[in-house]
């Protein structure tokens, strides 16, 4: 008796899915929060409360540009700035001025200013925001509370000045959605941490897709052509991508996706699994073959070995597969609605009568008991999908079995029968 063979096609699709799922995930993963460290001119924000775009300044405006330095750095902070010791912190200001004012090149922490700010055509006309990682830094002893939109103020002595920060937490678990996302974001290898892993996961995936051993066919054999499997897989891939990665896409994150508008997330989750199946039973089809005995039948694939003996065959027929009546009568009402709804396109008319005129031809064998099995051997055209399909019920006829070549209509899906 044959022995099951095929596993390494499931495992193959296995891979390419799990490195879309995964990779994707981490490529679209948003870090839950950042402080954007800003520099503070205190003498240049005090002198731009007397601008205004419209040309009209509040009365509240002019008292704070006419008020002392310290007072005005009294009301804005609200007294509250904590002093750090210029011993430790002293290098990390310098650095933040210099990365805040535009001198990237000369600060340690250049790369951690968002790409906006760097974009010459949008330069900004003050300091920018500087970005950490909340863990980098103590914030609970700088007063700033892990709160989106939190604020607190820092400064210590730097080449015999006073010199300020300003620190703003920013919650992107709940501030980055589908109809807020920051201007300013942090740059990608802090926004999207794991985005280089993803991509590797992915690439991981489609690779050992590729190059896993499979078994080499032979000329003689029967099954399904490699070729219209490879297409069914890239079908399915062309599909799964959009359905499963555009709720990260759409809420802003991979997390945000759950946490977000999920509703949106379900529905393309749930297209997205319809993509799975296909990629299931494109490994099936794979794995599929047909081995010929003097005994019998042998249809073997990843998931066993199915024994058809020839002494118990009961019943072969030539049966042709439609799409059950409801499958075609709501494929022809969806293109009737499409066309009342003003779409120019005839394709859903198209897909409509396709899906309600196709038939797939196919071997029945009704053993003396249990249920029949199926052989679909041509398309919707009545072309040969399984090479060599022919020696079949050649054998079954040389076994002295008849076959009904009058072909019965059933109704169905094939993958499900």
């Amino acid at each position: 008796m044959p022995v099951a063979s095929g596993q390494m096609e499931l495992w193959r699709r296995l891979a390419l899915l799990l490195g879309v799922l995964v990779g994707l995930g981490l490529f679209f993963y948003v870090a839950p929060a950042m402080v954007g460290v800003r520099a503070v001119n205190w003498e240049q924000e005090q002198a731009d409360e007397l601008k205004s775009s419209s040309g009209y300044v509040s009365q509240e405006r002019k008292r704070l540009s006419q008020l002392p330095l310290a007072d005005y750095i009294r009301e804005k902070t609200g007294g509250r700035v904590i002093s750090v010791d210029d011993q430790q912190w002293g290098v990390f200001f310098q650095q933040v001025q210099l990365a805040s004012t535009g001198q990237y090149g000369h600060s340690i922490y250049g790369d951690r200013i968002s790409e906006e700010d760097k974009d010459p055509f949008w330069k900004p006309a003050g300091p920018v925001p500087v970005f950490f990682k909340p863990g980098e830094l103590p914030l609970e002893q700088w007063g700033l509370l892990p709160e989106d939109g939190n604020q607190a103020y820092i400064s210590t002595r730097v080449a015999g000045k006073t010199a300020y920060l300003r620190l703003r937490y920013e919650d992107y678990s709940t501030s980055v959605t589908a109809m807020s996302t920051p201007y300013r974001e942090a740059p990608g290898w802090l926004y999207h941490p794991y985005r280089n892993i993803g991509i590797g996961i992915m690439a991981l995936g489609l690779l050992l897709y590729i190059f896993l051993p499979r078994r080499r066919k032979q000329p003689e054999d029967i099954a399904y052509s490699t070729g219209s499997m490879l297409a069914g897989d890239l079908a399915a891939l062309i599909l799964l991508l959009p359905f499963y990665g555009l709720p990260f896409l759409i809420n802003g994150g991979t997390v945000q996706a759950l946490t977000g508008m999920w509703p949106i997330s379900l529905v393309m989750w749930f297209l997205a699994f319809f993509c799975v199946l296909l990629l299931y039973y494109n490994a099936w089809h794979t794995s599929y073959r047909i081995e010929l005995t003097p005994q019998g039948l042998y249809l073997i694939t990843f998931r066993g070995v199915r024994e058809c003996r020839f002494n118990e065959m009961a019943e072969v027929n030539i049966v042709t597969l439609r799409n059950p009546g409801w499958f075609r009568k709501l494929s022809i009402a969806m293109a009737l609605l499409s066309m009342m709804g003003g779409r120019g396109s005839t394709q859903p008319v198209g897909s409509a009568l396709l899906a309600a005129s196709a038939a797939h031809g196919g071997l029945e064998i009704r053993p003396g008991r249990g249920k029949p099995l199926y052989i679909w051997f041509s398309d919707q055209r009545g072309e040969i999908i399984i090479p060599n399909f022919e020696r079949v019920p050649e054998a079954i006829e040389a076994a002295g079995l008849l076959i009904n070549w009058e072909p019965r209509e059933i109704e169905g899906f094939s993958m499900f029968m």
